[in-house]
Formats: structure tokens, sequence, C-alpha cells
């Protein structure tokens, strides 16, 4: 079986971990993130909702409860705060951290928690829809493996897992904008003088046809008048296409590349793509500055984003 999350050879139960944007869980790989934003995850199952994540880094002295509420201020039914609202299992599964239950009555009902890291100082907000008749919601002893899986904060850089891709963006990068598309996924990130681009392309069979990949990446990669020149190179034992931007001839190129970096004009780029024979897919890394990029950082980079 193979969910739209890309999950190969795993059975509806079975549980698969899903990374966004700070957040990181183990879910039942037929849950699937159907609404994205910078700090939210909706998940959902074919029966319907199953689950909902906000959170905030740097929440500092926010309460848990004062949060709950206000999140859900504009529900037509009133939200309960009172550890009874839960499964005393639900908050032994984040021990250690400031916790306040609630719940939400109403048709699918929902209930969970809104928690604090002592540590990090993140607040997390996670509701779950109760079990209805037609076998849609989320069990007791599910939400609390899922409660108990949750991480907001470690490691060196921010990680991305889902749609069967896996990445992590450097330390100091922050989500911009992304799209996910039928045959195309794009993230974009910030970084101090630097942007840096993830993107997927699925099937390569049929979007590559008799195209290499660097005529392809000419024509979906290379924004309008940067003059990026792809050129054929193998990688990692695989098909690629790399591109170097630098700057230009003699004096004026200097004097242009002086005025871009005054300008914070990000206009020194390293951009590369591959295919994934075993997935059939197309992967590329965009690394735009206003000083060329380290090309040991950007291979770096490249290393670790893989599809699954």
């Amino acid at each position: 079986m193979t969910t739209a999350s890309g999950r190969a050879g795993l059975t509806a139960g079975e549980r698969a971990p899903l990374a966004w944007n700070g957040l990181r869980l183990r879910v039942p790989v037929a849950w699937e993130p159907v609404r994205l934003g910078r700090d939210y995850l909706g998940l959902e199952s074919s029966a319907g909702p199953v689950m909902e994540a906000r959170w905030r880094a740097g929440a500092g002295n926010l309460e848990p409860a004062d949060v709950a509420r206000r999140m859900f201020s504009r529900s037509p039914h009133d939200c309960r705060i009172d550890d009874a609202a839960v499964p005393p299992s639900w908050l032994a599964a984040l021990s250690g951290r400031r916790n306040a239950a609630f719940a939400i009555p109403g048709s699918p009902a929902s209930r969970g928690v809104a928690s604090l890291c002592r540590g990090c100082g993140t607040l997390v907000a996670v509701r779950f829809f109760d079990e209805t008749p037609d076998g849609g919601g989320v069990a007791e002893d599910v939400a609390r493996e899922v409660l108990a899986s949750l991480a907001d904060h470690g490691g060196a850089g921010t990680s991305f897992e889902l749609y069967g891709i896996r990445f992590s963006a450097p330390a100091g990068y922050r989500l911009e904008r992304f799209s996910f598309k039928p045959g195309r996924f794009d993230l974009e990130f910030s970084g101090p003088g630097r942007t840096l681009a993830f993107s997927r392309f699925a099937p390569a069979d049929a979007l590559l046809g008799r195209t290499d990949l660097a005529a392809f990446a000419g024509r979906h990669l290379v924004p309008a008048g940067a003059g990026w020149a792809f050129a054929p190179c193998s990688w990692r034992g695989r098909a690629a296409a790399l591109a170097v931007s630098g700057s230009g001839p003699g004096m004026w190129g200097r004097v242009a590349d002086g005025l871009g970096r005054f300008f914070r004009r990000r206009r020194q780029a390293r951009a590369m793509i591959w295919r994934d024979e075993a997935a059939n897919k197309l992967l590329s890394v965009v690394s735009c500055g206003v000083v060329p990029p380290d090309a040991a950082a950007f291979e770096k980079v490249c290393a670790g984003y893989v599809v699954f």
C-alpha cells in the first residue's frame, strides 16, 4: 500500500514520521496532511478530520489555558478547560511540560492539550476529533501515542518530512513560501543574505521524455533574466545538472556585484537537479545569495534531501 504521504509497503495502522516547520510527530500512515500553514497542520483520514495542531516558538510566559481559550473563541460551542477533559494518559504523555487540557462539544466533538515546553518555550496546541459511529475520529490510545511522539525542538536545523520528501533546512533559515501541486512541490527559505529553495518533480520519466536534465532545469528552475546555464554532470552516481552563477566579466561586472551586495540582491547562485531512478522523481536545490554559496555547505544540503 502507498499512501498520499509517499509511504510504500505500510498498512493503515502503522506509524510514520511527520515533520513540518518545527513540529515532529509519529502518526498513523492513513493520516494525511491536507491543510498546512507555517505554524499549522490539519490531518485527515479517509473518514474525515482526525487532528489539527498549532504552535508558536518563543511563547514565553503565555499560559496554555489562555491560548486554548483564544484559539477556539469563535467556536459555536464553549471550550472547556479542565484536566478531566482528556484521559490522564494524554497528560502523562506530555510530562515535564506545562499543560492545559480542553474539550469542545459539537459534531464531531474534539479534545486536546495545549502544551508549553519549559526548555525551548514553544507552545503547541494539539486537538483530536473524537471517534464517531461511522469510523471517523481518533481512538484514545492512538491520540496518546501521537502526543508521546511530539517534539518541537532539537537539532541544528528545521526538519521536514511529508508527502514523500525529507530534508532539513539549515539553522537560521525560515520558511517563506511553499506549494504542493500535482507533479511539483516547492519550499523556499530565507536566511541572512541568502535564499534556499527545494523542489520535487514527478513522475520523472513522463516529465523528461526525451529532454535531458539540463534543458528541463533551464525551463523550470531559472528565474526570468537570471541567465543561469545548467550543465550535465554526475552526482553520487545519479544523473544530474549543475548551474553556478558568478561575477560578470570585467570592471562592470565587479561594479554590478558590488551594487548587488549593497542593495542585497541575491544574484550569486548555485543550483543542482538530479534524478532518483528508484522513486522516479527529480529533486533540486537552489541557493542564492549576495555572495557565492559555499560549495561544501551546498553539497551537504543536497545530500540530506531525499525522497521515499
